[in-house]
């Protein structure tokens, strides 16, 4: 028995250095650049001077979201670490959380669910640094950390009476699941429902109990996670109900999908091609595992039938159907949902990382060798490295650019008006400007976040001032960007520019060009950046 809890303890050690492995290469640049990570960063601030230090100016342009949507959590992260740490510490931190704490989620859930298939954790590596990271969706990411850990708490204390207590701290957990990401709330719901209805069913089935008991669990079980969601249940159906019902709403095609599901396309964060040929490992070795594992159980079945010995451990366990039935659950919300509903997207890829997640803790139920286990384990690592050492160059090179455009900040002073203009042709780098206003009380006014209504910074639209920079009286060197009758009008004091302009694309850039070159510094250039100045300033 020692001798177990000391490979025990070897084995979580082994576990922890592979979790602090997998995270170095995420933080060892400045930054983590990401797709929305700069803008996450920069609103988290525009938080802290609207509620910390009641910056005027910043209230004249933005104001918190009336609407208490669901993508709170990360921001009210960023924000309260902001003001003690660098924007760049901040974010790590909150990678740390991320990166860090869903493999020791993942990890636990499992060892409730099937004490003795550990080793099967160990696939979680390759899920902790998804696409979903890369583009920035750390709402979504921590959404994954709190399902795991909520489904946790609700199975080891599903046999157990629901004190105030508990009840308190599940509601909590719900309620934060719900202010991270909205479909990863309801893919928690869904997940306990279908775990109330399996007990139920297996109760009734099996007679374990009698059919007072099994009823009386039932709507206890029921009672309990409705009162522990009832509020974010209610702004759930009215976050759907007060968006129009015109937003276009867009649909894959089910061969796409299917293409998705062999490369395990929420793995992949910048070329299909090259990083499926990695990904689909991944898928083989699920297939394969659940084929053994089908396997072994009809062989097991056959051995049951022909042997009078009753205790042959054949028969699935109550996880293993609970996570059979939620497995074809959200396949089929993979295959049926739309993708994208206005500006909300990416809804198929996000119910195939839940599924792909469900579908690993299922393999974990089934009665293997642990050779199996550690052999899969040791593919699941494999790929993880293979897929590090892709993304690790373009971390580097794409850190070098958001360095890059964050130390322009040191050169603009605080409470300016700045005008972000992108002209690099590379998508994953469209949100980088941001990464000059992530410190500094510096206002950006272009600023994507504000205009969606799904994150909490809006436009203050009663007060907003008007913009512009040129001059007035030259219609040929004069761009007003904003005419709101009735509001104040003010003048740009910077110009930022990422990439390098075009002065004859068209109207805008070669006007641009002339007000620069008239009214305006260079103050400040890089390879990838110029910061300019106006000379009134």
């Amino acid at each position: 028995m020692m001798g177990f809890k000391k490979w025990q303890r070897a084995e979580l050690l082994i576990f922890t250095l592979v979790v602090i492995a997998n995270l170095l290469p995420f933080i060892s640049t400045k930054f983590f650049p990401s797709l929305d990570g700069a803008s996450h960063l920069s609103n988290s601030n525009i938080i802290n001077q609207l509620v910390v230090y009641h910056n005027a100016l910043f209230k004249q342009f933005f104001m918190l979201n009336p609407e208490p949507v669901p993508n709170w959590t990360t921001y009210v992260f960023l924000s309260l670490f902001n003001l003690i740490l660098p924007a760049f510490l901040a974010e790590k931190i909150l990678l740390i959380i991320l990166i860090g704490g869903m493999p020791f989620a993942f990890r636990s859930l499992m060892i409730t669910i099937s004490p003795n298939n550990r080793f099967y954790s160990y696939l979680i590596f390759p899920f902790t640094h998804s696409m979903f990271l890369f583009f920035g969706f750390y709402n979504f990411c921590i959404s994954i950390l709190f399902f795991l850990i909520t489904l946790n708490y609700w199975i080891k204390n599903e046999k157990k009476p629901w004190h105030l207590k508990k009840t308190i701290l599940l509601t909590l957990l719900i309620v934060i699941t719900y202010f991270s990401h909205i479909v990863v709330f309801g893919a928690l719901l869904i997940s306990i429902a279908l775990r109330i209805l399996t007990n139920t069913s297996a109760g009734l089935l099996c007679k374990t109990e009698d059919k007072k008991t099994i009823f009386r669990n039932f709507l206890n079980h029921t009672l309990t996670i409705t009162l522990a969601a009832l509020i974010p249940l209610i702004l759930f159906f009215y976050f759907f109900y007060s968006r129009p019902g015109t937003r276009q709403i867009t649909f894959i095609a089910r061969e796409e999908l299917i293409k998705f599901i062999v490369t395990v396309r929420p793995l992949i964060s910048f070329n299909p091609i090259l990083e499926g040929k990695i990904t689909t490992l991944i898928f083989y070795l699920l297939v394969t595992l659940l084929g053994i594992g089908v396997l072994a159980f009809l062989i097991f079945s056959i051995v049951k039938l022909f042997r009078k010995n009753n205790n042959l451990p054949f028969l699935p366990s109550l996880s293993w159907w609970w996570l059979a039935v939620s497995s074809g659950v959200f396949l089929f919300l993979y295959f049926s949902l739309p993708d994208a509903y206005g500006t909300a997207s990416y809804t198929n890829l996000r119910f195939g990382f839940v599924f792909f997640l469900i579908f690993i803790l299922w393999i974990s139920t089934f009665r293997l060798p642990s050779w199996i286990g550690i052999l899969a384990a040791m593919i699941g690592l494999y790929v993880n490295i293979l897929l590090i050492r892709y993304d690790a160059p373009v971390i580097r090179d794409m850190s070098k650019i958001a360095a890059s455009c964050n130390k322009a900040s040191e050169k603009i002073a605080s409470n300016s008006l700045v005008l972000p203009i992108y002209c690099m042709d590379n998508w994953f780098t469209g949100h980088f400007v941001d990464y000059l206003s992530i410190d500094k009380p510096i206002l950006m006014v272009y600023n994507y976040e504000c205009v969606t209504g799904y994150f909490p910074v809006i436009w203050n639209k009663e007060k907003k001032p008007n913009y512009y920079m040129g001059n007035p009286a030259d219609p040929k060197a004069y761009i007003n960007f904003e005419e709101t009758k009735g509001h104040s009008t003010l003048p740009l004091d910077y110009v930022f520019i990422v990439g390098n302009y075009d002065p004859n694309k068209d109207w805008f850039f070669s006007t641009l060009h002339h007000i620069l070159t008239e009214d305006f510094s260079c103050i400040y250039t890089s390879e990838y950046c110029q910061l300019y100045q106006n000379k009134k300033h």
